[in-house]
């Protein structure tokens, strides 16, 4: 395709959701090595208190429409390349949750868990558009089937533009609309899931600018600064309940908004030494903006619980041949634990931070490559909590063993 040619494509994903569960504290050891800032690591913080499909569920959904806009993945997909059209991306995945701690006595009978499953499909049809070498639009119109439901149309818009060759400036913008449907531990998820929930839904905009330059086999220097703002109405957040256990439930309205910077640098000192240096900072206030429940509701106006404000991080590297020496240091603000921002000391989680260490190894084999890499997570040992009265791992180690076969 070339300039001024209007590309259509059709996508069609299926997912097959089944999950089996019941109580634990087994998804707080993934929250524990999650590390990063903006829209993904905020949705991360905002279901701290829910279970592991909430977790998975998130992070996938952020590649087509959620509480955000499409992120800049995406939006780098389906605007970077218009004029050689966008290849086709398909996401199949099976979620399984399984515990077998006993929930409740029914008489002489155990209640251990639940068993839930569910057919996801989603189908969506993008048209773009590049009228010049400077200038590119697209957009996208989604629909998504999640077991006898469907959502309404979800359609978003997408525009980029050079604004100076010399850097290579650019500027984005979009805008779209929000649908999250429950997640099976949303709705069912022992003890605490709620059935009654209503889906997510609202709108995103967002702007930026960000820049480029470098020269090839010698450095590169990148960044790029960001806003959004969303309206999202029955935002779904799990909280605490008097009978000691979390449950989800809708907030009416919800204003979320904020500015993400980000800022990349990679530098070769030799064919064989390099190192990189990259880093985060994301401000996203998330607003409850609705109605009063009751003359004694405080939570109008306030910051929703367990999401911080203010989050950060920087990553170093060392390469050196086929060998990599990664430091990623992470940064999350006080969060608070009641809806009506109570400054008691149960109220509000203390800032914490996050010192991880990888050590990574590339082979290379006529038949395919393969990676290994040790992680120490939490390296000095910090005593920290991302939910109230349930402290998160100390120091612990990972071993990642990663192949892709050369077919």
């Amino acid at each position: 395709a070339g300039l001024g040619d209007l590309i259509v494509l059709a996508q069609v994903q299926v997912h097959v959701l089944a999950l089996i569960g019941g109580g634990g504290s087994h998804q707080l050891f993934l929250a524990a090595n999650v590390c990063g800032t903006g829209i993904a690591a905020q949705a991360l913080a905002a279901n701290a208190g829910a279970q592991v499909d909430v977790v998975v569920h998130n992070v996938d959904v952020l590649a087509g429409s959620s509480r955000h806009a499409v992120n800049e993945e995406t939006l780098a997909i389906l605007l970077g390349q218009l004029t050689n059209g966008v290849d086709r991306v398909d996401h199949t995945g099976f979620v399984t949750s399984a515990d077998k701690n006993i929930i409740r006595q029914d008489g002489n009978q155990a209640i251990v868990g639940y068993e839930k499953g569910r057919m996801e499909l989603s189908g969506s049809v993008s048209a773009k558009w590049r009228p010049n070498d400077r200038v590119g639009v697209s957009a996208v119109v989604r629909e998504d089937v999640y077991g006898r439901n469907s959502s309404p149309v979800i359609p978003a818009l997408f525009v980029d533009g050079v604004l100076s060759e010399r850097g290579n400036v650019m500027a984005k913008a979009s805008v779209s609309r929000n649908y999250r449907f429950p997640s099976l531990n949303d709705l069912y998820f022992l003890p605490g899931g709620n059935p009654d929930l209503r889906s997510e839904q609202g709108w995103t905009y967002d702007a930026g600018l960000s820049f480029d330059v470098g020269e090839s086999g010698l450095y590169s220097l990148s960044g790029s600064a960001t806003w959004f703002d969303s309206r999202i109405k029955d935002w779904i957040l799990w909280l605490p309940t008097p009978k000691g256990f979390f449950s989800p439930r809708n907030v009416k309205d919800v204003h979320a908004y904020g500015v993400e910077l980000k800022a990349d640098a990679n530098v070769a000192l030799s064919e064989e030494w390099s190192i990189a240096l990259n880093g985060s900072f994301s401000w996203t206030p998330s607003i409850n903006v609705g109605e009063k429940l009751s003359p004694a509701d405080m939570s109008v106006g306030k910051q929703l619980p367990y999401v911080p404000e203010y989050s950060s991080s920087v990553t170093g590297r060392i390469g050196w041949k086929e060998w990599s020496l990664l430091y990623k240091w992470c940064y999350y603000s006080e969060r608070y634990t009641m809806s009506s921002n109570d400054n008691t000391l149960s109220g509000k989680l203390p800032t914490y931070y996050m010192n991880n260490v990888t050590l990574e190894r590339l082979l290379t084999f006529s038949w395919a490559d393969l990676s290994i890499k040790g992680t120490i997570n939490n390296l000095f040992d910090e005593e920290y909590v991302s939910v109230l009265s349930r402290p998160m791992p100390g120091i612990n180690f990972e071993i990642f063993i990663g192949i892709t076969p050369k077919w």
